[in-house]
Order: structure tokens, then sequence, then C-alpha cells
């Protein structure tokens, strides 16, 4: 990919945060499921560690080699003509120099856009700790002259301390844009008075992760979240229905296959009619 096509996706991807319209990113795993995404009308799309990871037998949390990780936002950058951001996890490591290493690799696969989470075991990596870590992708990127879209993504909401989870997510927020960080992803706030208080509380764009008890679109569009993502929703679809599918045939029962209707051939033909590397 170029550098005058990448820079172009990022800009029209850091657009489609400035909009009265929720970004709808579907999180996929491989170039398939992004062909997929791309031919029903989706604007962008995000990967999701999750998915990439079990889709390729491995657990989340960086336990998919780097090198591999790579070589699937390759293909999935290939695939497609929309922007794509990256589920980058910790960044592969909490070594500055490394981690910029690794975001230069990143962008070099044409990704646009980097996800950044500041979970560390069973808490959280300090706000001067992950302040710096932003400040390394935005430095790597402006090396690169590309505009990407940093998504700092505070996983408060999984930790088990419930006090002031409001004013610690306000609080890293602050710093976060400060480092150059663009949205922010409180992944697991669960409900629309949270997010709304968030959302008078911050300027900074807000996204937030798909649960049931925020699953009105709707409101969350009008409360002002700016995108919606919903990790590895997709593939856990993909692999129940797989499961389903197969614990019938072990029991000799076939009529799930026949129950549905299923994608046609030539829509798959059509879905993969442009080969990745014409891209």
């Amino acid at each position: 990919m170029s550098n005058n096509i990448q820079i172009q996706k990022a800009n029209s991807f850091r657009e489609q945060h400035l909009v009265d319209r929720l970004l709808l990113l579907p999180n996929v795993w491989d170039s398939f499921s992004a062909k997929l995404i791309a031919a029903l009308g989706f604007s962008s799309l995000a990967t999701a560690s999750a998915a990439m990871a079990l889709a390729n037998g491995y657990r989340d949390g960086e336990h998919i080699p780097f090198k591999q990780m790579l070589d699937h936002v390759r293909q999935i950058v290939a695939a497609v003509d929309i922007p794509v951001t990256v589920d980058f996890e910790r960044g592969f490591t909490d070594d500055i120099s490394k981690l910029k290493e690794n975001v230069g690799l990143l962008l070099e696969t044409g990704a646009i856009g980097i996800n950044i989470e500041d979970g560390k075991g069973d808490g959280l990596m300090s706000i001067d700790e992950q302040c710096k870590k932003i400040e390394a992708i935005r430095e790597v990127a402006e090396q690169y002259n590309v505009p990407v879209l940093i998504n700092a993504r505070t996983d408060i909401y999984l930790q088990s301390d419930k006090k002031n989870r409001i004013e610690r997510v306000v609080e890293r927020a602050i710093a976060y844009r400060m480092a150059g960080a663009d949205c922010l992803y409180p992944i697991l706030i669960d409900n629309y008075a949270a997010i709304a208080r968030l959302r008078e509380m911050t300027t900074i764009p807000l996204n937030v992760f798909l649960l049931e008890s925020i699953g009105d679109l709707r409101q969350l569009e009008t409360i002002g979240v700016s995108r919606l993502s919903v990790g590895p929703a997709m593939l856990n679809a993909v692999i129940t229905k797989m499961k389903n599918l197969a614990e019938g045939l072990l029991n000799y029962q076939t009529h799930e296959f026949f129950s549905q209707e299923m994608v046609s051939n030539e829509f798959l033909n059509k879905l993969l009619k442009r080969e990745p590397d014409e891209n």
C-alpha cells in the first residue's frame, strides 16, 4: 500500500469519529471475515485480538506470536479498500524502544488505527507508564507521516474495585488525550447513565463495547458515543453455530444444516472475486 493511500484511509477513519452517527466496527480476524464486513457496506473495520488468537489456536492476551499477528493484519488490509484499525493489545511489550519498533512494523502493514490497552495482569499500568506508551505510538506515527487514530482502552471496568470508576476513567481520559490519544475505550462500561456522565465530563470521543445492557444503538448515538466495538462476538457466533452443527451430526441429526438459509455460492464467489494481492 502506498503511503498516500494509507494517509487517505487514516484521515477518513478520523472523520468517521467526528460525525453525529455512531461508527459501527464489527471486529474481524482474517481476510474472509474482513471481505464479508466490507461487502455489507461498513465504512471501516477493526480486528479483535481475542478472535484472531482463537482462530489460530491461541488464547487471548498476546499469546499469538507477534509476527503471525502482523501477517494476518497485512492480509486483512490487502483484502479490503476500507480503513483497518488494529487491536494491538498492550503493544506486545512494555519496553518503549521495542514498542516503537512494533508500531513501525504494524504501520508497514497498512493499518491506520491502533487500540492500546492499559490492563496489566490483574491490575492496570500506571497513568504515567501508559502515557509513555501512547506518546511512543504517536511519535512513530508522525515519523511515518500517518495520522494514526489511537484508541486508548482503559480496563478500569474489568477491575474488582468499583469505587469512583467514572472519576478514575476521567482522570485517565484527560491524561491519555494529552499524551496523544484520539479516542477513549472504557471497555465493559455497562449502563447508559455512566456513559452519559462520562460524555459530560470529557471531550474525547468515546468507544464502547456492545453489551446487552447497552444494546440500544440509537440511545448510544443520542448520548454522543462515537464508536461501537463487538470484540470476538462475531467469531463466537460462528463457533457456536459450528459446535451445534457438529454435535447434531454426532447424534445423526442433520436438520440444523437445512433449517436456516445458507449463503449461496454465488454470494461467496462474488465476495472473493478480487484476490487480496490485487490491492
